[in-house]
């Protein structure tokens, strides 16, 4: 690929040297890792939170980048390259380095499955695309999901690792839609979109035939600022990745929703709305909660259905609409997406049930980890309680500090017992982290600061009575802790700049339960 013609088509700043021989120059790769540069690539400078890729230039020229994309108004001096380096590397000022990279890497690996979906929010991603999956694999189609669990067909995953971020990086993205396509014969993706994706252009060059809004609460607001900058960031999903003549499925419910839903009413997109009952096109007008899930009378374009839903809680029940929004949009008839809701597949760490006590009290392990999330899955899980609702959480370590209090309100205003305990503390202390969620308690429930996970949730589990039900909330499908690293005499590890290390430790909550409950069922502790 000419570099002159990956200029003329993504090139908006300035090009040094600018001359007919610079564009008719090879460039054989892209990437933003100088280690992975190779003769003849495209070497892009990315800004980030702890280290500037201005700062591997040098290396990039050396391993032989024939260019190097940098933020316009990037000094020379600022490469540091050599004389006869910057003689020979040509060197591409771009206003947003961050968006240049993924819609060249868009260039050098092409193709895609036939449908792709995505779906923003900040709670009900992956519950919502993995519906979706399934309900497009009920219609025949080849379809997998991709997010926070990975790359995930039907009932298995397709890697042994997670993806760490609910949406990869461009160059990894693109890499994969050409696979997905061209090697294992993928027709539909359905794929979340997180904020952070969208904020630093990891989806340019990724346009969708639907999308969509499943909420807006307080999360990430360490990373954003504001609520305004962090609805901005996921409205980009629908102004700049939709396609024209797309779909958009929006919760209308959320005060948010309704902007979503004006904003693309005015670019003519087709909206469906989903939420609240006689106002939305998409509504549960009655929820029958089971054991094995819960009956949904549904309103369906005016039109009544009921199905049974294998999954709990009020919230998966919108998620189940969300999805079928996605599907009927997308080609799927309203009779056999609605049939397919009876046989979706359970989703691990939303709402899972772990375990069953021999005196019958139930173990649910979630995913929640924001205000609103937590509120939403106690509730939900309130109507299969026949006694008492226990529920066990902590917060995370180096992430939004103001939400703490605030959960530690929610849980005691709407669980009978409160157990607070770690969740991935990182480089903080966990019982620091523990008390400021104290600190939004009253003390008019049970509340226990039951110390680090696996002893919390052993207190917890033992406290359980027949009827009880035990909300694990927090890490989900998580199968780790992420924890200060210590040298053999306890003390923190520091990098080669004075940081602390952290380090991740296996722990998944539903395994630990059910060893628990294997080694541990006949002690007991008295709740203090």
């Amino acid at each position: 690929m000419r570099l002159g013609d990956l200029w003329t088509k993504h090139g908006a700043g300035t090009l040094q040297p600018d001359s007919a021989e610079t564009h008719d120059l090879f460039i054989f790769g892209v990437t933003d890792d100088s280690r992975d540069v190779r003769f003849g690539y495209l070497f892009c400078a990315l800004p980030g939170a702890t280290e500037n890729g201005l700062a591997f230039c040098a290396q990039a020229a050396a391993k032989g980048a024939q260019a190097i994309a940098v933020p316009q108004g990037t000094r020379d001096e600022a490469l540091g390259l050599t004389e006869f380096e910057r003689e020979k590397v040509v060197v591409l000022r771009v206003p947003n380095v961050r968006e240049f990279y993924a819609r060249v890497a868009a260039e050098f690996h092409s193709g895609r499955p036939a449908t792709i979906a995505s779906v923003t929010g900040t709670n009900g991603k992956t519950s919502t695309v993995c519906f979706l999956r399934d309900l497009w694999g009920e219609d025949g189609h080849n379809t997998v999901s991709l997010g926070t669990l990975g790359l995930q067909g039907r009932g298995r995953s397709h890697s042994n690792l997670e993806a760490g971020l609910t949406t990869y990086d461009a160059k990894t993205l693109h890499v994969m839609l050409g696979e997905l396509e061209r090697a294992h014969g993928v027709t539909h993706l359905a794929m979340e979109a997180s904020s952070h994706a969208l904020d630093q252009h990891r989806l340019a060059g990724v346009t969708f035939d639907a999308v969509g809004f499943t909420n807006l609460t307080q999360d990430h607001l360490d990373y954003h600022q504001s609520m305004e900058a962090y609805f901005q960031a996921k409205m980009r999903l629908f102004t700049e990745h939709l396609k024209t003549g797309g779909l958009a499925v929006v919760n209308t419910r959320d005060p948010s929703g309704d902007q979503v839903a004006a904003a693309v009413r005015s670019k003519q997109i087709r909206v469906i709305s989903y939420g609240e009952a006689g106002k939305a096109e998409l509504a549960v007008l009655e929820r029958i909660p089971h054991v094995q899930g819960q009956t949904l009378k549904l309103s369906v374009f005016g039109a009544a259905y009921e199905v049974e839903a294998p999954v709990a809680g009020a919230f998966q029940a919108e998620n189940i609409l969300c999805a079928l929004g996605l599907a009927v949009g997308t080609g799927v008839s309203v009779s056999r997406a609605i049939a397919g809701i009876a046989r979706l597949s359970p989703i691990p760490g939303r709402l899972e049930l772990a375990a069953v006590l021999p005196n019958g009290a139930a173990v649910y392990v979630d995913y929640a980890h924001t205000p609103d999330a937590l509120a939403n899955v106690l509730h939900s899980v309130r109507p299969h309680v026949g006694a008492q609702l226990h529920v066990l959480f902590g917060c995370g370590g180096d992430r939004d500090p103001g939400k703490r209090p605030i959960m530690g309100r929610i849980a005691e205003e709407l669980s009978d017992w409160v157990w607070v305990t770690d969740d991935n503390p990182r480089t903080e202390d966990p019982h620091a982290i523990r008390r400021q969620v104290l600190a939004g308690t009253t003390g008019a429930a049970p509340i226990r600061n039951a110390g680090p996970r696996r002893e919390a949730l052993e207190r917890a589990l033992s406290a359980l009575r027949s009827g009880d039900v035990l909300v694990v909330a927090g890490k989900g499908h998580e199968d780790y802790q992420i924890m200060l690293a210590q040298d053999s005499g306890g003390r923190p590890l520091q990098d080669s700049r004075g940081r602390p290390v952290t380090k991740k430790i296996p722990f998944s909550d539903a395994k630990v339960i059910r060893e628990l409950l294997g080694n541990t069922t006949q002690q007991t502790y008295p709740p203090t």
